[in-house]
């Protein structure tokens, strides 16, 4: 089974890309406002998108180059399209940063265990794109992303 991958290349600094995956305000730009982020290996993170909620165990972080978080607590509110709403829990969301020059970053993003045959599959697959390329991207770039605001 293949699992979800995306690659970008990012016009800013490995640094400041690794900042908005690492940091409460990055991670508030660019994914959702709704957010309590933790900042060392071991703490929890969790993002909130209404009534979807996803917790995440920080798994690894080496300065600007690798963001590895396990899914440990998923509740994901989709009016009854899902078979299960945690089909989250266990997966493995991997950001990789390689330097492309001073001023363009490569991120290499790979949602191990996101796969096809998952319920959930179209909507992460789409939303993910969205976030990433829509709303990372231009954060790390202009400063303005498009993360989900609470209502």
């Amino acid at each position: 089974m293949t699992h979800y991958r995306h690659s970008l290349t990012i016009d800013a600094p490995a640094g400041r890309v690794y900042d908005a995956l690492t940091t409460p305000g990055g991670l508030a730009g660019w994914w959702t406002e709704d957010c309590d982020i933790a900042l060392a290996e071991g703490g929890k993170s969790i993002f909130r998108f209404a009534k979807t909620y996803n917790v995440m165990l920080i798994e690894k972080l080496v300065p600007v180059s690798v963001v590895v978080w396990k899914c440990i607590e998923q509740y994901h509110d989709a009016s009854g399209q899902l078979s299960r709403p945690d089909e989250w829990v266990g997966t493995t969301v991997r950001f990789e940063l390689s330097p492309v020059s001073e001023r363009r970053t490569k991120l290499d993003f790979e949602h191990v265990g996101l796969v096809a045959q998952l319920d959930c599959w179209e909507i992460c697959e789409r939303d993910w794109n969205f976030f990433l390329d829509e709303s990372l991207k231009p954060m790390c770039e202009t400063g303005t992303g498009k993360p989900f605001i609470p209502s």
